[in-house]
């Protein structure tokens, strides 16, 4: 199987609610094809659902090692760190995620993020 093969079988397997061989799918993706962006955002998805933090955030800073510019791995730690009432690192997040141009659905999550963040934190 190619690489976008194994993206499209890990994504059908998460949707299936069968995490763990959504995991090997999507890893078995990034090992033939180190620079799949998608693929290493998906796995952080789906660490965070399985409550392993520390792989999601590995997973984010691969994604943002493949693409400095993509806003989305910003977008969705500040949503973790809004969830976790970490104030501060989320705003800084959220505007990293401003500054590299974040629009449509990004844009709308931040603003949702932002409304769960008190005024002065």
């Amino acid at each position: 199987m190619t690489a976008g093969e194994y993206y499209s079988l890990g994504l059908r397997l998460a949707e299936a609610d069968q995490l763990g061989d959504a995991f090997l799918a999507l890893e078995e993706c990034v090992t033939l094809d180190p620079d799949h962006g998608l693929a290493c955002k998906e796995l952080a998805r789906l660490s965070l659902l399985a409550n392993e933090v520390r792989a999601f955030t590995n997973w984010l800073h691969e994604a943002q090692r493949i693409d400095e510019r993509d806003p989305e791995p910003h977008v969705m730690m500040a949503e973790h760190l809004v969830a976790r009432r970490r104030w501060e690192e989320a705003d800084l997040e959220i505007k990293i995620a401003l500054r590299k141009g974040a629009g449509g659905d990004l844009l709308n999550r931040l603003a949702g993020a932002q409304a769960v963040m008190p005024e002065h934190f």
